[in-house]
């Protein structure tokens, strides 16, 4: 993903990107898909966005990836809500958010190896209630 951002102009790697890799139950890449472009310091994204074509393409398993222009890879709150409200849409839809890693041009940081992804996937910020 840093050698797609690097092809990126200077001015277009000033913005946030956020991309959605899409993969199947073997692991294999089945798209990479760029669903929004945002300012210097936040993207927008939301639920039908980022799942979109994983439906369409049929994709078991999801990871989202977006970068920061400042450089820093520390995650934001929101970036970790935002996380949380995404996982818990694709346990509706039965599509495992598997990661989601912010990038710079040279260093990267993932929610999986950090095991964010797993608290999240216990946490109870958004869940659906059944009547």
């Amino acid at each position: 993903m840093q050698q797609i951002l690097k092809r990126e102009n200077k001015l277009g790697r000033s913005q946030e990107h956020f991309w959605v890799i899409g993969l199947n139950t073997a692991g294999k890449i089945l798209f990479i898909e760029l669903i929004a472009l945002g300012q210097q310091n936040r993207v927008t994204a939301n639920p039908p966005d980022v799942f979109r074509m994983a439906i369409y393409k049929l994709a078991i398993k999801l990871i989202m990836v977006h970068n920061h222009p400042s450089g820093q890879i520390k995650h934001s709150n929101a970036d970790k809500l935002f996380t949380d409200r995404i996982i818990k849409v694709g346990e509706i839809i039965n599509i495992d958010v598997i990661d989601h890693i912010i990038i710079t041009e040279n260093q990267h940081f993932s929610f999986a190896d950090a095991g964010i992804i797993t608290e999240l996937k216990k946490s109870d910020t958004w869940c659906i209630i059944e009547k």
